[in-house]
């Protein structure tokens, strides 16, 4: 039988993954490029805060913090700044933020995963930005054109 600590930290992980999942859609290029959109800092637990924001205002979309800790929030992505924070420390440092309480992991996990859903939602909300830009610039083709062969046809008829 499986203790409840690694359950808890399975469950973590899996919310961690799916928020990890999300940051990449959003980060994802577009084509048009389209505005990464500001950040939403949620409180995940009663001490972090997700995505970690530097002094200058920008988002670490890949970072959560705590106090003065920053720590990875998904293992396919490494930090220079921060190696030592990878997502294993931040699994056992939420759990502890939780006092290894069900309802306290869970509402955790629930927190990382609304912050996964806000990123996924984000992200399709540029995919149609990009969708509507490219519709816009087919029309304008579509106008220069017809106004060349309305041009090409005066010309002709000269």
């Amino acid at each position: 039988m499986t203790d409840l600590s690694t359950i808890y930290s399975q469950y973590i992980e899996q919310a961690l993954r799916e928020l990890g999942d999300s940051v990449e859609k959003l980060l994802a290029p577009t084509r048009p490029n389209t505005p990464i959109p500001r950040p939403r800092v949620f409180r995940i637990g009663s001490s972090f805060r997700w995505p970690y924001i530097w002094g200058n205002g920008k988002p670490e979309w890949i970072l959560m913090s705590s106090g003065e800790y920053c720590y990875s929030i998904d293992p396919r992505f490494r930090t220079k700044s921060y190696p030592e924070r990878q997502t294993s420390y931040l699994i056992r440092a939420l759990l502890s933020d939780c006092e290894y309480q069900p309802s306290r992991v869970l509402r955790a996990a629930t927190q990382i995963r609304v912050a996964a859903e806000w990123c996924r939602k984000r992200a399709e909300g540029r995919r149609r930005h990009a969708k509507e830009i490219l519709l816009q610039q087919r029309r304008a083709v579509e106008k220069i054109q017809t106004d060349l062969a309305l041009g090409v046809l005066a010309q002709d008829s000269k």
